[in-house]
C-alpha cells in the first residue's frame, strides 16, 4: 500500500512546488485565472491532437505546449485591454471560454469519447507514472531556476510584452504538464487556494510561498487519506482539504478582527 501512494505524493509535492511560486505571482498581478486559460488552451491542443489520430505522448505534449504559447502571444498582443479596468482578468476569461467552447464543439462535433473530457479536469493522479514524475520534476525544477533568477525583471512586470509573453509561455509549460497528471480543476487549486490562504497570515511574498508549500504539502497528505478512507479521486480530496484550510483561515480571520 505504501509503494502504491508514494508515487502520487510525491507528484503532489512536486506540483506544489512550483504552483506555490506561480500563484504568488498570478495573485499579486491580480491575473487569477490565467492558469484556467492557459490550462484550457493546453487541453484543447491535446485534443485536437486526439481528434487528428495522434498517439505520441511526446507529440500530445508538444500539440498542448503550443496552445498555450499560442494563447500566451494572443493575451501579450491584446494589450489594448488592460488599459481598461479589469480589462485583463476579462480578457483571461474570454480566452478560457472559447478554449472551451471550442474543446465541447470538437468532442460533440467529432464523437470523441467524453472520458477525454473526465480525463481533462481530473487528471490521473493516482495512476501517475515514474517517468511522468521525473519529467515535471526535472522540467519544473529548471523553470524554477529560470524565474528565481529572473524574479525581479519579468514576474511582475506588467508593461514589457516580450517579458509577459516569456512568463505565459513558461507558465503555459508547467501547466501543459501539471494538467496532463491531475486535470485542470486541481492546477487551478493548487495554484491559488495555498497561497490565497498564506496571504491572510504571513504579509511577504517569500513567506507566503513557504507557507502556501506547507499548507500544500500537508493538503496532498490529508487528500491521499480520505482518497484512501472514502475511495473518492484523489485530485478531488485535495482539492477539499486545501480549500478547508483557505476557508477555515478565512472564518478566523473574520471573527478575529
Amino acid at each position: 500500500m505504501i509503494s502504491f501512494v508514494a508515487l502520487p505524493l510525491v507528484a503532489a509535492m512536486v506540483l506544489v512546488g512550483i504552483h506555490g511560486y506561480f500563484g504568488g505571482i498570478v495573485l499579486r498581478r491580480g491575473i487569477i485565472f490565467i492558469d484556467l486559460a492557459l490550462a484550457q488552451w493546453a487541453a484543447l491542443g491535446v485534443l485536437i491532437g486526439h481528434w487528428l489520430g495522434v498517439h505520441s505522448e511526446w507529440i500530445l505534449f508538444g500539440m498542448g505546449f503550443s496552445g498555450t504559447v499560442l494563447a500566451a502571444g494572443i493575451l501579450t498582443g491584446l494589450d489594448a485591454t488592460t488599459k481598461l479596468k479589469h480589462g485583463q482578468e476579462a480578457t483571461i476569461g474570454v480566452m478560457y471560454v472559447f478554449a472551451m467552447t471550442m474543446a465541447m464543439v470538437i468532442m460533440s462535433s467529432t464523437g470523441i469519447e467524453g472520458h477525454h473530457l473526465t480525463h481533462m479536469l481530473s487528471g490521473h493522479l493516482l495512476f501517475v507514472t515514474p517517468k511522468e514524475v521525473a519529467f515535471a520534476a526535472v522540467l519544473y525544477a529548471l523553470i524554477g531556476g529560470i524565474a528565481w533568477r529572473l524574479h525581479h525583471q519579468w514576474a511582475l512586470a506588467t508593461s514589457s510584452k516580450p517579458w509577459n509573453f516569456l512568463f505565459y509561455a513558461l507558465f503555459g509549460l508547467v501547466v501543459t504538464s501539471s494538467v496532463k497528471m491531475v486535470g485542470i480543476l486541481l492546477v487551478f487549486s493548487l495554484l491559488v487556494l495555498p497561497v490565497l490562504t498564506a496571504m491572510l497570515w504571513v504579509p511577504t511574498f517569500k513567506g507566503q510561498c513557504f507557507l502556501g508549500w506547507a499548507l500544500g504539502v500537508v493538503g496532498a497528505i490529508l487528500g491521499l487519506t480520505m482518497a484512501m478512507v472514502f475511495d473518492i479521486p484523489l485530485s478531488l480530496c485535495i482539492i477539499c482539504a486545501i480549500m478547508a484550510f483557505f476557508f477555515a483561515s478565512a472564518v478566523v480571520k473574520t471573527f478575529r478582527y
